[in-house]
């Protein structure tokens, strides 16, 4: 299976939750739903974590927004699944 376009929905329902305001989504429920796929992902092990660990970089190296692009380098560090931040290029 190609995890590319499973990860870029999950980064872009990411996205969605952490740019919206409190008009389009609650707040609460934002950061509930942000839990929630973080926990979900934080299961990944093995072969599966590794394929996920690489598609946030691809997918920013794609973005030419770089607002965006540093959002989805980080997601990996904020959801606790890397200890190191990402580099700040």
């Amino acid at each position: 299976m190609n995890p590319e376009p499973l990860v870029k929905a999950i980064i872009s329902a990411m996205l969605l939750m952490e740019h919206c305001n409190s008009e389009e989504i609650d707040p609460d429920t934002a950061v509930r739903g942000l839990e929630n796929i973080a926990y979900e992902l934080l299961q990944l092990t093995g072969n599966d974590r590794a394929e996920f660990l690489a598609v946030p970089d691809r997918v920013a190296d794609s973005t030419p927004d770089k607002l965006e692009a540093r959002f989805v380098r980080s997601i990996p560090f904020s959801i606790g699944m890397s200890a190191d931040p990402p580099s700040s290029s």
